[in-house]
């Protein structure tokens, strides 16, 4: 296993900005019957990231839009959380001021509650008071939570309630970027059994390399990289790209990659080529043989 650091140029390249729809976040059902229309969030809310750079004391400003997509008016209420993320990249959301990594009082968020007319636009105001100079990152996130128009019709109806999170990121300049490859490992991960197999029949399985990628230094990281699948003379059977991943300050990343299903038989190296915007790659192997 080889490990090696590397330097962070520009957090900006690490922060994708997207103009996406809110996803289902809670799920309320008032009554038994399932709606005629497909549910889908009313409002537009870009970018899904901040990132704030605060030096020394002075106030910093940042903020969102929120766009109702729809004919009627929507009403949202605004309130943060703490979060983190887990091994596998699933986000995990928490009390507000829980978890020791928020920003707490330095951040304020206005307005907390905003209507929106058909087809307008808001913004959502972020500031940053350090009071003192800032040594490490923060995070929280900000919870669009649109409220639920009441239905006129008669009987039963199925609610929805759409929630979008904002991240928000304050950190000072200058924080380090640093990682490694922990370890990497060959496992198993079961395919779907088709419609058609019987059901004494045991689902096939296919090979995956798992890596674990520590970010070591103090900010943000968003990841991406190669598997190089290497023959013993070192000439390059194939590659395969590790789709771009976000890790924490001191977390660590499990990312899965398939195994192409085409390698031919034989003994591999596996090279593990991760960037995430330093001068150098880091890097981690493994030996794969395929059957």
């Amino acid at each position: 296993m080889q490990h090696s650091g590397s330097r962070s140029p520009d957090r900006a390249s690490a922060e994708r900005r997207g103009r996406v729809r809110g996803a289902v976040l809670a799920l309320c059902a008032v009554g038994g019957i399932v709606i005629s229309q497909r549910a889908s969030a009313q409002l537009l809310v870009d970018p899904l990231e901040v990132t704030i750079l605060a030096a020394g004391t002075n106030r910093m400003s940042s903020s969102f839009s929120l766009t109702n997509t729809s004919d009627n008016p929507v009403q949202a209420t605004i309130s943060r959380s703490d979060w983190d993320r887990a091994e596998n990249g699933d986000n995990r959301f928490l009390a507000a001021g829980s978890s020791g990594m928020s920003c707490g009082s330095m951040l304020s968020v206005s307005p907390l509650s905003v209507r929106i007319e058909p087809h307008g636009s808001r913004v959502v105001r972020l500031a940053v008071q350090t009071g003192a100079a800032l040594t490490r990152e923060c995070w929280d996130i900000v919870f669009v939570e649109e409220v639920p128009q009441r239905t006129t019709s008669k009987g039963n109806s199925l609610q929805y309630i759409f929630r979008t999170g904002v991240k928000v990121y304050v950190a000072p300049p200058g924080l380090a970027r640093d990682g490694a490859v922990e370890d990497m490992a060959v496992v198993d991960a079961p395919i779907a059994k088709p419609a058609s197999s019987t059901s004494g029949q045991k689902p096939a399985a296919k090979h995956q390399i798992a890596i674990r990628f520590h970010n070591t230094g103090a900010m943000n990281l968003a990841a991406k990289g190669r598997l190089e699948f290497r023959r013993l003379d070192n000439t390059l059977a194939t590659q395969v790209a590790i789709a771009e991943f976000p890790t924490l300050p001191g977390a660590i990343r499990k990312v899965l990659v398939d195994v192409p299903g085409d390698l031919a038989a034989g003994d591999y190296v596996v090279l593990a080529l991760i960037d995430f915007g330093g001068a150098e790659l880091v890097a981690g192997q493994i030996d794969y043989q395929a059957k």
